[in-house]
């Protein structure tokens, strides 16, 4: 076996010898041995991470106000204005942008664990076989978010000729990668999620940032969705459904202020009492941005993702408020008719209950299986909805049009996901049928711009730290 020289910075394992590649900064030697040494990689604060809370800038459901009091817009990084306005090179050399660095770095440490536990030091067969399972899952986690922000979307006519991103399967960072095909990293991807699958535990290991078997099935739930496979994606989420299926009834949570958020001694801000990822029972594997409260206090709801709440629904007054701090002397409402984003608990970005409640419902609705994608709709509903609002809905309420139905349940996967890092990739994938493109409008600055069905300003340029060393990779239109 090749011997591995393993590196941290701040607690984040990566491996090299130099800066190179793909831009990944080495510094203090770790060299792993015993199976616990790679089990901890698991439970470090690297992996708890997930995404770029950025990227939700670029989709519709997002609005930065500007002037004073009350201004968003300029208050974001320049990365984050350009993002919002459609520009689709944000970095400049030397800028970090945090869902190429931290992904790659995130898919190393799971490469040194997939790459060696099966040769460590004191542990059983069946403990090194799940360790292994859980970075397969969390390999696939990151190709598949990255080459959904760096690449066309999936579409099984060009996927195999499209570029997409850098596979890296090898625990070296010294090595030369290439620009793999659009169709090469969801193979991937589902290689990697079935291989986790076989050997993921049942249940989680100490904390829901761990996964278990449920998580595999609801990544690949979510890879055939994207790839427009409702077939697979059905299979899968009935499989994750039938491991874990519970959902927290929101009437059940209220907002608390003052008070700080959870696991922030000290915190001068708080909002609601909803349990964080790791004790949320919606949650099957746990992750939260970078940021933990993603654009919480950052962006606002837009005129149109607003339009689509009513009070009755406790997302809208738990997870939005009409200014922050919710007091005078700013209202976002008043001016605006829009809520500032809150949502101040450390939750999930990962893999989810409700989205599997989704996927399924969206997959029957496709199916002309109207009774059955509504029955899934309802039962999220009736956990979201104030009781003396709730409706139960049946296709006679659509005038058992699937259409009408399709398109409610898209509606409420917007309403569920939004500011999840989800959105986009819907809006891409959605694109790809006529019936459902759009034009997003942002204005800045006296500005307005426009992102089209299909356009390659949905593309992140790669991240000009790691092209330097790679002049051969092709870049973005």
């Amino acid at each position: 076996m090749k011997k591995l020289h393993l590196y941290i910075i701040s607690g984040i394992l990566i491996l090299s010898g130099c800066t190179k590649f793909l831009d990944i900064k080495p510094k203090d030697k770790f060299i792993p041995v015993t199976v616990a040494d790679y089990e901890n990689m698991l439970n470090s604060g690297t992996v708890v991470n997930f995404g770029d809370y950025f990227w939700d800038l670029l989709s519709d459901d997002a609005f930065l106000p500007e002037g004073e009091p009350g201004n968003l817009f300029t208050k974001q990084q320049l990365h984050g204005r350009k993002i919002y306005t459609f520009n689709p090179a944000p970095f400049e050399q030397g800028a970090n942008d945090f869902m190429w660095s931290e992904g790659y770095k995130r898919i190393f440490y799971y490469n040194s664990i997939i790459n060696n536990i099966i040769d460590a030091t004191e542990g059983t067969d069946a403990n090194k076989k799940s360790v292994r399972a859980e970075a397969l899952l969390g390999r696939a986690m990151e190709h598949l978010q990255l080459v959904n922000v760096y690449a066309q979307h999936y579409d099984a006519a060009t996927a195999a000729t499209q570029n997409g991103i850098p596979i890296a399967l090898i625990a070296d960072i010294n090595a030369k990668f290439k620009r793999n095909t659009v169709k090469e990293v969801y193979d991937q991807v589902l290689s990697d999620a079935n291989a986790a699958i076989a050997d993921l535990p049942l249940n989680h290991k100490l904390t829901k940032f761990r996964a278990g078997k449920a998580g595999g099935y609801a990544l690949l739930a979510r890879t055939y969705l994207f790839m427009g496979d409702y077939a697979n994606a059905r299979k899968n989420a009935d499989l994750a459904l039938s491991l874990q299926s519970e959902l927290a009834n929101m009437n059940d949570y209220k907002i608390t202020i003052p008070g700080p958020f959870p696991n922030v001694p000290g915190a001068p801000l708080g909002w609601t009492n909803i349990p964080d990822a790791q004790l949320n029972p919606e949650t099957i594997v746990a992750r939260h941005f970078l940021r933990p409260f993603g654009l919480g206090m950052d962006v606002c709801a837009s005129p149109e993702l607003s339009a689509l709440f009513t009070n009755d629904d406790k997302r809208w007054t738990l997870y939005y408020a009409d200014g922050w701090p919710p007091a005078p002397p700013f209202n976002y409402m008043s001016r605006y008719q829009v809520k500032i984003f809150l949502r101040g608990d450390f939750y999930s970005n990962y893999l989810n209950v409700p989205e599997m409640y989704l996927t399924r419902a969206e997959c029957f609705a496709r199916e002309n299986n109207l009774t059955a994608a509504l029955a899934d709709i309802n039962k999220l509903r009736l956990n979201r909805i104030t009781p003396a609002a709730y409706k139960a809905f049946t296709p006679a309420d659509f005038s058992n049009d699937g259409e009408k139905v399709l398109r409610f349940v898209l509606e409420e996967r917007r309403r569920e996901m939004a500011f999840t890092g989800m959105r986009v990739i819907d809006l891409k994938r959605l694109n790809k049928e006529t019936r459902f493109q759009k034009i997003i409008k942002h204005t800045a600055e006296g500005k307005t711009y426009e992102l089209l069905p299909g356009s390659n300003n949905y593309l992140r340029q790669l991240w000009p730290n790691a092209t330097v060393f790679n002049p051969d990779w092709p870049l973005n239109p």
